[in-house]
């Protein structure tokens, strides 16, 4: 009994330690002829936004203007007033 137990264990280890060897293979050296199980999925989304060297960031029209209240430079006072327009003073 103890033989077979023994055998049994031998067997599994054997089997452990050769899927681990097919790991250690297989991150030396990433099989070309396998791609990444959504490699697929990426490449659809991209073609159909026609986006795919996207970088996510969006250039603005309005960067080059300054934004009231917006300035990590702006007073207190300034941000409290950003967007009041006073109306001029009628004599």
């Amino acid at each position: 009994m103890t033989s077979d137990i023994n055998t049994d264990l031998d067997l599994e280890l054997d089997g452990l330690l050769q899927e681990f060897q097919d790991v250690v293979e297989e991150l030396k050296a990433p099989s070309l002829s396998k791609p990444h199980p959504y490699q697929h999925v990426l490449q659809e989304a991209k073609s159909r936004t026609g986006l795919g060297d996207d970088s996510g960031v969006e250039d603005s029209d309005y960067s080059s203007e300054a934004s009231l209240g917006n300035s990590l430079n702006a007073s207190e006072e300034e941000l409290h007033t950003a967007g009041i327009t006073l109306a001029p003073k009628e004599m």
